[in-house]
């Protein structure tokens, strides 16, 4: 552990998203969102499931609603969803492979953490509470403290200036799309992990993409950061 605190390190801050990079809740987050939208009668095409992913609820159920030329309020079946999905990962969401590890690891080395997630704020804080995390970040970003969600880089950017470092310090680590381009709007470094419940992602402009957080060590960021 003391070689980590001899580490010249170059990102000041990793800002890391939530669904499926921290705990793989993407399935139990559909299962929920299935159940609300079911009992309004809509039932998501192949294509509109694929398009959801890293994008803020609130926006998905506004694209499906004027899709469907319905008046209804997409707050409320937002709210509904917070509160079903809270229920539904009680005992039952874990830390992904590597994250802890690489938590302590970027602590010992004096690195900045950050959840930005395009889930509310609600959710995102019961699935950190759930798997123990909640105190590892000081700075959580999610989806109801923007005006515009990912892919816009507004989400990457706001957590720079709670930290007051530079988005060219900064790296992303995300599973989607969504957040990979708002990222690289932003400025930042992009390491891309593939998830299997994100449905074939396009993950191609991400800097690296990894199959696990268990392949990142510090000396793996450190090259990244000077590549």
């Amino acid at each position: 552990m003391i070689w980590l605190k001899c580490v010249v390190f170059m990102f000041k801050a990793v800002l890391f998203d939530l669904d499926g990079v921290i705990v793989d809740s993407e399935v139990l987050s559909s299962l929920a969102s299935d159940k609300v939208l079911s009992e309004i009668g809509i039932v998501l095409t192949p294509d509109e499931r694929s398009k959801v992913f890293g994008k803020r609820t609130i926006d998905n159920y506004r694209n499906h609603i004027e899709a469907r030329g319905l008046d209804l309020n997409p707050q409320e079946l937002v709210d509904k969803k917070n509160e079903l999905f809270k229920e539904v990962i009680k005992g039952r969401l874990k830390p992904l492979p590597g994250v802890l590890e690489l938590l302590k690891n970027l602590e010992d080395a004096g690195v900045k953490t950050a959840v930005v997630s395009s889930s509310p704020l609600v959710r995102v804080e019961a699935s950190l509470v759930e798997v123990g995390l909640f105190e590892r970040f000081p700075v959580i970003i999610s989806g109801d403290c923007c005006r515009e969600g990912k892919p816009n880089p507004e989400p990457f950017l706001l957590a720079t200036q709670r930290f007051g470092v530079e988005p060219e310090d900064c790296l992303v680590v995300e599973d989607a799309e969504a957040g990979i381009l708002a990222g690289k709007s932003a400025g930042m470094k992009c390491l891309a992990v593939r998830s299997p419940n994100t449905h074939g992602q396009d993950l191609s402009k991400a800097d690296v993409i990894i199959d696990s957080l268990e392949d990142v060590s510090i000396g793996f960021l450190e090259d990244l950061s000077n590549a």
